[in-house]
């Protein structure tokens, strides 16, 4: 019976270096680079045209931000909680609530 040899070439230590950059590299590509930025409302979303017909709820103002579940929106909803940070991204047909601790509509607005 006769074994067949393969001969198998050494993989270099520059080879097994330049498949570990390639590595880091492509999962670097991944991951954002730094942080998204974040801050109060008040930094983050300059005012806004009222393309998410924010006006037309002002009437809600004062009660519970569930209220508006029944409502027609021009967009997404995003409720901003007291001291909660936000992102600077606009959405102009976004309806904002401002509530307080307990929920209750403090400010309407878009972004």
């Amino acid at each position: 019976m006769s074994v067949n040899r393969v001969k198998v070439k050494p993989v270099t230590i520059a080879a097994k270096g330049f498949s570990l950059i390639c590595l880091m590299l492509s999962l670097m590509a991944c991951v954002p680079l730094g942080r998204i930025p974040m801050g109060p409302v008040s930094r983050m979303i300059p005012p806004q045209p009222d393309h998410c017909n924010a006006q037309a709820f002002a009437g809600l103002q004062g009660e519970h931000f569930a209220r508006l579940a029944d409502k027609t929106l021009a967009g997404p909803l995003r409720v901003i909680w007291p001291q909660q940070l936000v992102t600077g991204e606009i959405d102009t047909t976004r309806l904002n609530a401002q509530v307080s601790a307990t929920g209750r509509i403090n400010r309407l607005f878009c972004g």
